[in-house]
């Protein structure tokens, strides 16, 4: 095991300088105001606003995740989230751009710009609970639980008796300049920390091949590895008889092909992140415009699903030959048995491979993607409590630095929460998993409310509802019982999840009132959204084809490039998703300005 040498602590301490120095520098900027603080006065650029997504999608736990599914079940795996691309393609093709037109502060705000009456009050302050308590607090859960892996590793600790230490110190770091700065230094750090974190993946994944002896051996060592683990597709074997699955088996639904039709036809569309995604939503309302807006979330979904993942899965193929599995911690498996911590490979890869200089380098970029995500989970769930909740509803007429001074305080309530369920916790692909499901259901509803006028607040109450309550019968043992009561596997568990939200919310919504029309036309004026508008607009036709063109020229081009890095990597042909990442890109140039045409804005009572 590598030990730290003084000069791994300089460079980590060099760059502990650097966030700290920011946050104290910014703090009378972001102190002015709530727009400040939570929004950076809305004057982000395009660049500056992608990259801090990048930066906060890139935490500590994401190379941990996704070497350890690398590792354990192959590079396929990680359809778990490439398929969202093919929903989260629809942000820099419309939901940016009509977050940016509302000018909320979060998503939760949306429910008063969208719905009235006292249902539309009570979901958006239900929202904002939820949302801070229950949803952030999940993340900061798992992202604290990867670094307190990545600590036990890299030092060498036998047991768990300094964890308390180590998540409490992690929290001190990554409070103290999202307490001081709020979104201003949260973005201005994401920066520098874009650049790190990625630096130091890519000089992890460089030190494996060489480890490996060069790019044509470690291509050759990894097509060793057999299909099951390099195959980009799902690739499922049948338990009894060793040959590959049909459909009518289980392993087809939970391993092989039927799992791609789920994680890509429905999950990649119908998730948490269905229009957006909380972070994402901040992000865009704090860009300088609607173009630097849907930039930002173009910029996002290239860096997310085609630059970043590939350093991970090089290091977690690689550790099938230079870690054996015996070296592997041992933590309990869902079924209570316990399992190799597969999660564990990285930080041991990187104690085996880097030297002193580099070791410290990429344990400074551990540390940057960590703070990088959890100063914006802390502003995030501040900004719901304050803006959803305590403005909204208990001090609407306080001054703005009073505002400031309670969202900071939240913040360090809120990571408290996070590091009593992180302490608690064993797995980050369980944690990951449990919310992808939690919310998942409410995906549906939160396409409803953008592209059908008759969408009201119980639509999406009742959406949520039957999917944390499903989520829950299919995942937790409830009543005294070893297993959940409905024991379906992920991700057909996900399936059942999303098709009995959207059977209870689609008969609700047709049998509550709708929103009255004055709101709805004031609503539509403003952000001029397309789908079942009739009512309120005219020629709604007229933008199918470019809407449609665009969507499919931004899936195109993200899995063109995807799938072009990863068979440089592995040594099979790229000239077929060259040709789609190409054309996708052509297709979407030049329908890109026919997607959001202006809106006359009026104002929305």
């Amino acid at each position: 095991m590598t030990h730290f040498q003084p000069l791994d602590w300089y460079v980590i301490g060099g760059y502990l300088v650097f966030a700290l120095s920011v946050g104290m520098l910014l703090t009378r900027r972001a102190s002015r105001s709530t727009q400040d603080f939570y929004l950076a006065g809305r004057s982000l650029p395009w660049w500056v606003a992608g990259t801090s997504l990048v930066a906060t999608s890139f935490a500590a736990d994401t190379p941990l995740l996704v070497s350890g599914w690398v590792r354990h079940e192959g590079i396929a795996k990680n359809w778990v989230w490439w398929g969202m691309a093919v929903g989260g393609s629809l942000t820099f093709v419309c939901f940016a751009a009509w977050w940016r037109r509302l000018e909320v502060t979060t998503d939760a705000e949306f429910i008063e710009r969208r719905y009235t009456g006292q249902a539309a009050r009570f979901l958006r302050g239900f929202y904002g609970g939820y949302h801070a308590i229950v949803t952030n607090t999940v993340v900061l859960a798992w992202v604290l639980l990867a670094m307190l892996k990545l600590v036990r590793v890299v030092l060498n600790l036998e047991d768990g008796s300094l964890d308390v230490w180590i998540v409490g110190g992690a929290l001190l770091l990554a409070l103290s300049y999202s307490f001081l700065s709020g979104l201003w230094g949260v973005v201005m750090t994401d920066l520098f920390q874009f650049v790190l974190a990625l630096g130091g993946a890519i000089l992890l994944a460089w030190k494996s091949i060489d480890a490996l002896g060069g790019i044509e051996a470690t291509r050759q060592t990894f097509q060793e590895l057999g299909p099951a683990t390099t195959s980009l597709l799902p690739h499922a074997v049948d338990g009894k008889t060793q040959a590959p699955s049909t459909w009518t088996s289980l392993a087809w639904w939970t391993q092989g092909m039927g799992a791609f039709f789920i994680l890509v036809g429905v999950q990649g569309w119908l998730n948490k992140n269905a229009d957006g995604g909380s972070a994402g939503v901040q992000r865009y309302s704090a860009c300088r415009s609607e173009s630097h807006a849907r930039g930002a979330a173009l910029w996002f979904h290239l860096a997310h699903y085609c630059l970043r993942p590939w350093p991970w899965i090089v290091v977690g193929l690689a550790s099938l030959v230079l870690i054996p599995t015996a070296d592997l911690s041992l933590i309990a498996g869902a079924d209570g048995n316990m399992i190799p911590d597969y999660e564990e490979a990285y930080p041991r890869m990187m104690a085996l491979l880097l030297g002193p200089g580099f070791f410290g380098l990429l344990c400074a970029s551990f540390l940057a993607a960590f703070m990088s995500t959890l100063d914006t989970h802390f502003n995030l769930a501040s900004a719901y409590v304050v803006n959803d909740l305590y403005r909204r509803f208990l001090r609407p007429k306080a001054a703005d630095t009073h505002y400031v001074w309670v969202g900071r305080f939240v913040e360090i309530g809120i990571g408290v929460l996070a590091a009593i369920f992180a302490l608690s916790a064993s797995s980050i692909s369980s944690l990951f998993i449990f919310s992808l499901s939690l919310l998942g259901g409410l995906g549906p509803a939160l396409l409803l409310r953008w592209f059908w006028w008759r969408a009201n607040p119980w639509t999406e109450l009742s959406a949520l509802l039957t999917s944390t309550l499903t989520t829950i019968l299919t995942n937790t043992p409830i009543f005294g019982a070893d297993q959940a009561w409905l024991n379906i596997p992920y991700p057909l568990s996900y399936l059942f999840v999303i098709s009995s939200a959207l059977s209870v919310s689609v008969f609700v919504t047709l049998c509550t009132r709708p929103v009255p029309k004055q709101h709805l036309q004031a609503f539509y004026d403003r952000v001029l959204p397309i789908g079942a508008w009739s009512p309120f607009g005219r020629h709604q036709w007229r933008r199918w084809l470019p809407f449609f063109l665009a969507w499919a020229g931004g899936i195109a081009l993200i899995y063109g490039l995807l799938f072009s890095i990863g068979g440089w990597l592995l040594g099979t042909p790229v000239s077929l998703p060259l040709l789609a990442a190409v054309s996708g890109s052509l297709v979407l140039t030049a329908s890109w300005k026919h997607c959001t045409p202006n809106t006359k804005i009026t104002a929305i009572e």
